[in-house]
């Protein structure tokens, strides 16, 4: 069992967010991702407009929304396990979008966190990619609600390209949005900006 696999939790640097991996979700990280490596700047900056629709999947579990509770101290009862017991005794109903809403929730922000799992954009070569670092989002919007027990998938664009620093480094934009499994309706959507540090 590789390192990766050993990890308890997924940290996502631009959210400070932590997933825990379940077994469900023990999948191969370098999924979707050697076929397309991408070998030199010239050649990413021509991927503009290009799309993906990586196969990979994220189950949420309980136990990482529990997890990520802990972490960011954010206990809010609609994300704890017996949440749907206690919303069937208040009243009103917890309610979303005016439907009463199955319980428990996942927390939006650890949502958010599984972008850098999910989003599919191909790796690219060490030859002329010494890094990439997150730089931060734009228009981040949570649409709909995650319940515990949904799969989770990705879709990605890349928007924009554009060398920085001179000819040290490129910024690309990306255009997200993820979707539980089996449904069409965006769940959050959002731009994402990262940088490739050149060799």
């Amino acid at each position: 069992m590789t390192m990766r696999r050993r990890v308890a939790v997924l940290v996502a640097h631009v959210v400070g967010a932590v997933a825990t991996k379940s077994e469900e979700n023990d999948d191969d990280d370098d999924d979707d991702f050697n076929d397309n490596e991408i070998q030199s700047a010239d050649e990413w900056i021509s991927s503009v407009g290009r799309q993906f629709f990586p196969k990979r999947r994220y189950k949420v579990t309980q136990n990482a929304v529990d997890a990520f509770a802990k972490v960011t101290r954010d206990a809010q009862w609609i994300h704890a396990a017996d949440a749907a017991t206690r919303n069937s005794s208040s009243k009103p109903p917890f309610s979303f979008g005016g439907e009463e809403q199955h319980l428990p929730i996942a927390h939006g922000f650890f949502v958010l966190s599984l972008l850098t799992h999910l989003h599919g954009a191909p790796k690219k070569s060490k030859t002329w990619c010494r890094c990439e670092l997150n730089v931060g989002m734009n228009r981040v919007r949570f649409r709909k609600p995650v319940e515990v027990g949904s799969v989770l998938r990705c879709q990605t664009r890349v928007q924009s390209v554009e060398w920085k620093r001179g000819r040290e480094m490129l910024e690309t934009t990306y255009e997200c949005e993820m979707m539980k499994e089996g449904e069409e309706d965006v769940v959050v959507e959002l731009e994402w900006i990262v940088r490739q540090v050149l060799v």
